[in-house]
């Protein structure tokens, strides 16, 4: 008998039966908090401590960063052409990348690599400076005490997880002269709990569509359709106007 062309270790569905990670959902509905269930689902076991409530806390910490965000200014541009809610948010998602919600994921590479190898702060902060590449996850353009970071750090190391990752980042940042920034403390927190840094990126877009859910919403019922830049704050520097020849 041939193998099933499709397999998965992470969930399963039988008529009046859904296993995740083989736990049965309705007990999980019953005793497990969401970020219980995200630890459970990205690990593969039940977080042992307090992971699941500090994995929350990450989650409200992303959900919304006003206009300030190209994610949310693309849900409100493309929600305001009319069309139905999951368009306007995928545009939002669609929108991050390498510069807009993918420093967590190239941090979190960065410090589950450098902490096994043993590397330093001074030796990464070189190597980085020698390729003229900036280091993800340090500096904010406009947080130099983000409360989100400061909560966050303060309640890993109270329920002591905090470690060698969220340690290393600390040092980076020092050798930088810059704080850790909530993309880089979000890395050490997840790599410290032994999480892959191949989910970096869900750690933005999981709380992120709440955001940008309520941004579509809120554009569709309280502006007005077809949301423009306005023609003062275009500049053409093209070739001026000119004849066929």
């Amino acid at each position: 008998m041939s193998q099933p062309f499709w397999r998965t270790s992470l969930s399963a569905v039988e008529p009046n039966k859904i296993l995740i990670r083989g736990y049965r959902v309705q007990d999980l509905m019953g005793r497990c908090s969401f970020g219980d269930v995200i630890y459970l689902t990205f690990k593969g076991e039940l977080p042992a401590g307090n992971e699941g409530r500090l994995i929350e806390m990450i989650v409200v910490s992303s959900t919304d960063h006003s206009f300030l965000a190209p994610s949310i200014d693309a849900t409100r541009f493309v929600a305001s052409g009319g069309v139905p809610l999951q368009a306007a948010v995928a545009a939002g998602i669609l929108s991050l990348g390498d510069h807009h919600g993918g420093a967590i994921e190239q941090c979190a590479k960065l410090l589950q690599e450098s902490v096994p190898a043993g590397r330093s702060a001074p030796e990464i902060v070189n190597d980085f400076r020698r390729r003229r590449q900036r280091i993800p996850g340090f500096g904010h353009p406009w947080h130099d005490r983000d409360p989100r970071t400061l909560t966050l750090i303060a309640k890993a190391k109270e329920w002591n997880l905090a470690g060698p990752c969220l340690e290393l980042a600390h040092a980076i940042g020092a050798e930088l002269g810059l704080p850790v920034n909530i993309d880089g403390v979000i890395s050490g927190i997840i790599s410290d709990m032994g999480i892959s840094w191949h989910y970096g990126r869900a750690f933005f877009i999981i709380p992120r569509v709440v955001g940008l859910a309520a941004h579509a919403v809120e554009e569709t019922t309280r502006e007005r359709p077809f949301r423009a830049i306005d023609l003062n704050d275009i500049a053409y520097d093209g070739p001026p106007e000119r004849d066929l020849p």
